[in-house]
């Protein structure tokens, strides 16, 4: 027996769905929708049936052209035709560059039914066909589908051959009854093909992935690393048996159909004129001829069914039919009863999956509120770090001055007192803001309590409560975490005051800690990770707190209770932004015998740095060096000279990254301070970078009240050397200076 172009033997046409590969096919005809577009193929096999016994001899038609139009092409001898390399079976190149599929035997018959000849230029792919199209580097195309974008530029006969696009997914993915337009999967298309613009236009928000051809679409979602994809029918069952690939199957029909035309460029419509003559030429029988050795196996024609055969067939289909419905009919139950318990399952997914994302989203309005609060409390601490600066700073450099047992340093310290007050309000709006920079070390959390617990701030508290006792249990083998020790002693005040204000008279306050480790994520208040940590729980015997009230407790500027006497007014924002930066997590538990707070703080297994002893003024002093101080707020500027004039240093400032650059091109400086953020005009990073280029070797130390950003790092790799946190000291800017100068 003969084989076709494909290897398929020659059959009749009862076999047509033959063509089809088996696992599609079957996979095809699960689905509901498969289902009516395979009836839909097979009624179109049988009219191509009934067409060709009416039309035993194909004839070929000659187009009779007019004058002008016999003209037009002895003026053009040669139309350029760039078919699409890979789109099988409408139209491809062979192995031999050979133009072949259905698109090239309609352009064969047109070649003999008028005197047109077509010269094919091979191109790489489809984007370069609609490239060279624009350009008019081409003529036309010998299938394509009539578009609203290639309208602008092309112009469209009518189609000779329709497909349907369908949508492939892989066998076993699962797609919930609630997607009905493919919303939340990733689709497939082929770049530049009309399904692309199609599904594009008609679904904007769907993430499609695009595809340089066919092939490599189909393995992506036979390998799962997309969802979905649409395709013509034709194509994708000639791909899916050459690739072999088996665990594809057609989920629904994507609504878009394949009309495949002849396009010419829109500035030629007289080519387009007889190119609509030749395809209104081209009869039944001519292009079932076409189409059938492409899209379906050739039929038999030496053989016809007797009456007698048909009467039989139409007996046999019927019994069929009969025995189809009793057995459908007894299998009915099963099924409704299957369905339903199908469909209880799903309803109760449902539920839960609406919960959860009304837990979401009530968790991310929670966020974004605490971030908005944040941004307002950082841009007011940003402005207060500046102006009590000189409250922290120059009592400082006064008391170096003031000789002991003078009168006026009591005034001094009182200044400098409130000064740190104050600052201990600007690190609590940073805290919240979540963008100040603080310095982490090696701790046990164990040593820390105990220290607060014998702090003058803490007998100072708890003295307004005498009758409430605090309890410790400390686990003896506590691993040691890393963290800021201000803002854990912040932490320990603000849980502390608000377990002694919640119990307000007579009761108790345990303070535990212990090691944890979690190999599944906890779901509290908030999700826990996996992982090692140090849990610190506090727990009162108050009364509790509402409900309602727990979703906004860790607020700013929230409380149901006296604000003051912390000192910030910030309470338990602080304690939540503070867990925040360090990477922990919290969980609120809360009844009517009390509350517990359980911190989660993650496992540093570093060791513990030894104290270091405490540095003599005339240890930091230098001799006599030139540092060039660099800030944009004229306070700082000042602070930073005076501390470095008292430290034997010659300091000059400027305050601009501009005006240091143009100071140093008649000047050199043996140290920059470089403040990092400066507006307007460029950054410390940019600065350092600029001078850089005149002083290869500049030194630098950057300095900054907020965190150790990208900026600080990409200066430090430049040769920036250490970084340092405002508001200044004599000890951290001394140290500092000294440090970087002996480089």
């Amino acid at each position: 027996m003969k084989c076709n172009q494909f290897g398929e033997i020659p059959v009749t046409n009862a076999s047509f769905l033959k063509h089809f590969p088996p696992r599609l096919l079957c996979r095809f005809l699960t689905s509901f929708t498969g289902l009516l577009i395979s009836l839909t193929l097979l009624c179109n096999c049988a009219l191509y049936s009934i067409d060709a016994y009416a039309h035993d001899v194909p004839v070929e038609e000659k187009v009779t052209l007019n004058a002008d139009e016999l003209e037009w092409l002895k003026e053009h001898p040669k139309i350029r035709l760039a078919p699409d390399p890979d789109f099988p079976p409408v139209e491809y190149l062979d192995n031999n560059g050979r133009y072949r599929g259905i698109a090239a035997d309609f352009i064969a018959l047109i070649e003999k039914k008028i005197p047109i000849k077509f010269e094919i230029v091979a191109l790489k792919n489809w984007d370069e066909c609609i490239r060279q199209a624009k350009s008019r580097e081409i003529d036309m195309f010998g299938a394509a589908v009539s578009t609203p974008d290639r309208v602008k530029y092309l112009r469209f006969t009518k189609p000779f051959v329709e497909f349907p696009a369908v949508v492939l997914v892989r066998e076993k993915m699962k797609i919930p009854p609630t997607v009905t337009n493919l919303e939340g999967l990733t689709v497939a298309v082929v770049s530049n093909y009309a399904a692309h613009e199609y599904m594009r236009e008609k679904y904007p928000d769907l993430d499609l992935v695009v595809m340089p051809d066919i092939s490599t679409g189909l393995r992506q979602v036979s390998l799962g690393r997309v969802d979905a994809m649409v395709l013509n029918l034709a194509s994708a069952s000639f791909y899916i048996e050459k690739e072999g690939i088996t665990n594809l199957r057609v989920y629904k029909d994507s609504g878009f159909i394949y009309d495949l035309s002849f396009a010419t460029r829109s500035d030629w419509p007289v080519l387009n004129t007889i190119l609509q003559k030749a395809v209104n030429s081209i009869t039944k029988t001519e292009r079932s001829k076409l189409i059938a050795p492409w899209i379906s196996v050739r039929s038999d024609q030496s053989w016809r069914p007797s009456k007698k055969t048909l009467i039989i067939v139409g007996v046999l289909c019927s019994v069929s039919i009969f025995m189809i419905v009793l057995f459908w009919n007894a299998s009915l139950r099963k099924i409704v009863t299957t369905q339903t318990q199908e469909l209880q399952k799903e309803l109760l997914d449902r539920k839960k999956a609406e919960k959860e994302k009304e837990e979401l989203l009530q968790k991310m309005h929670r966020a974004k509120k605490m971030e908005a609060l944040g941004m307002l409390a950082g841009g007011v601490a940003h402005d207060l770090n500046n102006i009590i600066s000189g409250l922290t700073s120059y009592p400082e450099l006064l008391l170096l001055e003031i000789p002991q047992g003078d009168p006026q340093r009591k005034l001094v310290h009182a200044i400098k007192d409130s000064g740190e007050r104050a600052a201990a309000v600007v690190a609590d709006l940073l805290t919240i803001a979540r963008g100040v920079a603080s310095a982490k070390e090696v701790v046990c959390l164990n040593d820390l309590i105990d220290a607060h617990l014998e702090s003058p701030e803490h007998t100072k508290i708890t003295s307004n409560f005498p009758e409430i006792t605090i309890e410790t249990k400390f686990d003896a083998k506590l691993l040691n975490i890393r963290c800021s020790t201000i803002h854990l002693k912040k932490i320990l005040l603000n849980l502390i005051l608000n377990a002694l204000e919640a119990i307000k008279t007579q009761g108790n306050i345990a303070i535990t800690t212990t090691n944890i480790y979690l190999d599944r994520p906890l779901k509290a208040y908030e999700e826990i990770e996996t992982g090692e940590y140090v849990c610190l729980s506090i727990t009162d015997s108050g009364p509790g707190i509402e409900a309602q009230e727990l979703e906004k407790i860790f607020e700013p500027f929230y409380s149901s209770k006296f604000l003051g006497r912390s000192g910030t007014g910030l309470g338990l924002a602080v304690v939540w932004n503070s867990l925040q930066d360090h990477q922990g997590y919290i969980n609120v538990n809360s009844d009517a015998s009390g509350t517990t707070f359980d911190l989660y703080f993650p496992v540093s297994r570093e060791k513990i740095k030894e104290l270091s002893p405490e540095i003599q003024l005339e240890k930091l002093k230098g001799n006599g060096e030139k540092i060039l101080v660099i800030d944009d707020e004229s306070t700082q500027r000042n602070i930073a000279c005076k501390i470095l004039e008292t430290l034997n240093y010659q300091a000059i400032s400027v305050s601009s990254g501009e005006e240091a650059i143009s100071h140093l091109e008649n000047n050199t400086a043996d140290l920059l301070l470089l403040d990092m953020i400066m507006e307007p005009g460029i950054n410390g990073r940019e600065t350092y970078e600029q001078i850089k280029k005149t002083h290869p070797n500049q030194k630098a130390v950057i300095a900054s009240g907020f965190a150790e950003t990208i900026e600080v790092k990409r200066a430090q790799a430049q040769g920036a050397g250490i970084f340092i946190i405002k508001p200044y000291s004599l000890e951290q800017l001394g140290l500092a200076v000294q440090e970087e100068l002996r480089k």
